[in-house]
C-alpha cells in the first residue's frame, strides 16, 4: 500500500519516499524495503532521523498519566526522558557515558532533603562536605532501577544519611537500620532500588558509630557488670533490685543481663555509660545514640502487677523516673499510649512531645530500640527493629550533659517479672 499522501505527517519531503504496511507493521524509506519482523515500525534513511516531542520541564511533567516507555526530549536539561512506570528519568546526553564522572557539589550547611546538585544523575562519585553542623541527607534524587553512586565525604566533619524521612519525597528516600554516618575520609556505595523506590546504602562505613575521630563509643554484650572502680569497663548498674547474668537457652539465644524485680512490689535495675561521671557528651556538642537488644518480659503488666521499661539519653542516666526532665527515649508502660511503644522527648522545665508508634509492646519478644539526637539538637529519631517508628522536634533536652541508660521499674504486685537485656551501647560524635 502506498503512503506517499501521508509523507507530510512524518515531515519527509520527495516524492521517491515510500510507507508500506507489512503484517500492520509500516516501513519508511527511500528504497521500497519491508519493514523488518521485529518492528512495528521500521525508520531507514542515512540523511534523516526521527523526531520526538520537544517539549519544556514543566511542561514534561504535567503530562496526564504517562505511559510507560514514553520518551520525550526537554529542552530545559537539553536532555531526553523516560517515563517508567513510577517517575521521570533522564537519559544521559548522548545516551550516557560508561565513564565514571564525579562532581563536587557545594558545601552542605543545613539538613538536606531531595539532594539533587547538578550533575547528579551522571554522577558516579559524588565529593561531599558538610561544616560542623554534622548534617544529614535525608534524600537524594530517584534515578534508574541499579543506579549506583559513591557518596565521598571530602571535609572535615562528619555527614550522614537519615533513613525513610519524610522531608524528602516517598521515591528519593534513604531505606536502612539505622543512620549512615559518613566519617571525613570515608566513602559510602548506595544503589538506587527501583522495586521499592528507594536508595539502599550497600557499602557503609563499619562499624557506623565507631572508630570515628573527635568520638567516643560504648558497646558492651551480656557477662560482667562493674564490681570496682578497677575494672576494666566502663558500665555500671542502678536501682536496688539484684543484677544476675542468664545463660543461652533454646529461646534466649545470647547470655543477658537479667532484670529480674523476683517477688519485690517495688524498685528498679538498670544500666548506664560512662560509670565514673554518668555522662557521656553535651547536646548540641555531638551527634548522640543509643541503642540495645533485650527480649521482654513474659508478662506484660497490669493494674496488678504494673512495670515500665525504657532505652533513653537523660542528663541523669541512673534515675529510673518515668517523667525525667531533659530526657528523650522509647519506653512502655501498660496504662499509658494503649500499652503500645510511645517515643518521647522532654525538656528542662517539664514539657513534653510524644509520638506514638502504633507498635503494641508484646510478651516473649526480641527487640532492638535505638534513639539518636541531632548535634544540632533540632530532631530526635526513634527506631524499632531497624525501622523509623518516630521522630520529635520540639521539646528537646536543654543544652545539659546527657548520656544513655535503659531500666526496668517494678510499681506494683509480687508476681515476678524480668526482661533479659543482650546489648548495650552508646556513642558520641562530635565534629
Amino acid at each position: 500500500m502506498n503512503l506517499t499522501r501521508l509523507l507530510p505527517v512524518f515531515g519527509i519531503a520527495g516524492a521517491l519516499l515510500a510507507a508500506t504496511f507489512a503484517s500492520a507493521q509500516v516501513a519508511v524509506n527511500t528504497d521500497g524495503s519491508t519493514a523488518d519482523p521485529s518492528a512495528m515500525l521500521d525508520v531507514k534513511s542515512t540523511i534523516r532521523g526521527v523526531l520526538v516531542p520537544r517539549m519544556t520541564t514543566g511542561q514534561r511533567t504535567a503530562i496526564a498519566a504517562p505511559a510507560t516507555g514514553l520518551l520525550v526530549f526537554d529542552t530545559t536539561t537539553n536532555t531526553f526522558w523516560f517515563f517508567n512506570g513510577a517517575i521521570w528519568v533522564e537519559l544521559g546526553a548522548g545516551g550516557g557515558s560508561s565513564g565514571p564522572s564525579v562532581i563536587s557539589p557545594p558545601q552542605i550547611t543545613a539538613t538536606t532533603h531531595n539532594y539533587n546538585p547538578a550533575d547528579f544523575a551522571d554522577a558516579t562519585v559524588v565529593r561531599l562536605s558538610g561544616d560542623n553542623g554534622i548534617r544529614a541527607i535525608t534524600g537524594l534524587n530517584a534515578e534508574t532501577n541499579g543506579e549506583e553512586k559513591t557518596l565521598m565525604n571530602v571535609g572535615n566533619y562528619p555527614l550522614y544519611l537519615a533513613p525513610e524521612h519524610s522531608g524528602s519525597t516517598a521515591a528519593n528516600r534513604i531505606a536502612y537500620i539505622e543512620e549512615v554516618m559518613i566519617p571525613p575520609g570515608h566513602s559510602c556505595r548506595i544503589v538506587y532500588d527501583g522495586v521499592s523506590a528507594r536508595w539502599r546504602p550497600v557499602q557503609v562505613p563499619c562499624p557506623n558509630y565507631a572508630n570515628m575521630n573527635r568520638s567516643v563509643h560504648y558497646d558492651k554484650s551480656a557477662g560482667k557488670v562493674a564490681e570496682n572502680f578497677q575494672d576494666d569497663i566502663h558500665l555500671d548498674v542502678f536501682g536496688s533490685l539484684p543484677q544476675t547474668p542468664a545463660a543461652p537457652s533454646a529461646t534466649s539465644p545470647f547470655t543477658s543481663w537479667n532484670f529480674n524485680t523476683g517477688t519485690n512490689t517495688s524498685g528498679g535495675l538498670g544500666l548506664f555509660y560512662a560509670r565514673s561521671s554518668e555522662e557521656m557528651a553535651m547536646v548540641g556538642g555531638a551527634h548522640i545514640v543509643t541503642k540495645m537488644h533485650f527480649r521482654s518480659p513474659s508478662q506484660l503488666a497490669d493494674d496488678v502487677n504494673q512495670y515500665y521499661f525504657f532505652l533513653r539519653i537523660a542528663d541523669l542516666p541512673s534515675s529510673g523516673f518515668w517523667n525525667q526532665n531533659n530526657s528523650l527515649g522509647i519506653r512502655y508502660r501498660h496504662n499509658v499510649n494503649g500499652g503500645k511503644w510511645q517515643c518521647y522527648s522532654r525538656d528542662g522545665s517539664g514539657g513534653e512531645t510524644v509520638v506514638d508508634t502504633g507498635i503494641p509492646f508484646t510478651v516473649d519478644t526480641e527487640y532492638e530500640v535505638m534513639v539518636t539526637l541531632t548535634k544540632t539538637n533540632t530532631e530526635a529519631t526513634y527506631f524499632l527493629n531497624g525501622a523509623v517508628v518516630g521522630r520529635i522536634t520540639s521539646n528537646l533536652p536543654g543544652a545539659v550533659a546527657v548520656g544513655p541508660s535503659n531500666h526496668l521499674e517494678k510499681l506494683t504486685g509480687n508476681s515476678p517479672r524480668s526482661a533479659l537485656v543482650y546489648r548495650f551501647m552508646g556513642a558520641a560524635i562530635a565534629p
